[in-house]
């Protein structure tokens, strides 16, 4: 099974920024796929939370593990807000 994942679309224009959206019908096909993308997105956030524990990177200023933090924090609220769509929560 390949790993999902959505992508940004181009806009109409090239003044237009790219998006990236989802759309769920009720249909348990839909439904799972966005499940899979959901856990698709907590493994990432799991294996970065995991590596940089494990790397023992060493820090050369305050903010030097923020990157992978806000990767992290962006990957988990994404998989949170999938799940929430994927159960009719958010519409």
């Amino acid at each position: 099974m390949s790993q999902p994942s959505f992508y940004p679309l181009a806009g109409d224009n090239s003044e237009t920024q790219p998006v990236l959206f989802a759309l769920a019908l009720d249909n348990p096909q839909q439904r799972n796929a966005l499940l899979d993308e959901a856990m698709a997105r907590l493994n990432a956030a799991t294996a970065m939370s995991d590596a940089l524990v494990t790397a023992q990177i060493e820090p050369h200023g305050a903010r030097t593990h923020a990157p992978f933090a806000e990767a992290i924090a962006i990957l988990s609220r994404d998989a949170a807000q999938l799940m929430q769509i994927a159960r009719g929560v958010v519409g």
